[in-house]
């Protein structure tokens, strides 16, 4: 499972925040896959049972330092995340934006995975200097 810890709200418009203190499987969703990605292999191979993505798409999130999934966790949704990083340099966190696919498109990575990788970067920062 993961939780969701913070969330920022559109102040108009379409709201599809997840909660925080909201629990989420680990089966499905780009944040889901950026958790997954850097673990052990006996966790991952475990994590890997029923998911809705494969460790081919994992291996692709290593490579790529994000992860995108649409329609996987909700349909209709789509959705970028990358990894938070802490001291150790072990993934302890994502950044992840959602929204509809009309809006993010089919290939929101093209459009969102920077913005989310910077965001990661200095939360990964933050988190190593304090």
């Amino acid at each position: 499972m993961r939780i969701c810890v913070a969330a920022a709200e559109r102040l108009s418009g379409l709201r599809d925040t997840v909660p925080v203190g909201s629990t989420l499987p680990m089966k499905a969703g780009s944040a889901a896959q950026v958790l997954l990605a850097w673990e052990e292999p006996e966790r991952l191979h475990r994590g890997l049972q029923g998911a809705r993505f494969t460790a081919t798409a994992l291996s692709g999130v290593r490579r790529r330092g994000w992860a995108q999934s649409i329609g996987e966790r909700e349909p209709g949704v789509a959705s970028v995340s990358a990894p938070v990083r802490g001291p150790s340099n072990r993934v302890v966190a994502a950044v992840s934006v959602s929204g509809p696919i009309e809006r993010l498109t089919r290939h929101p990575g093209r459009l969102h995975a920077q913005a989310i990788i910077e965001a990661a970067n200095r939360l990964t920062e933050a988190l190593r200097r304090g």
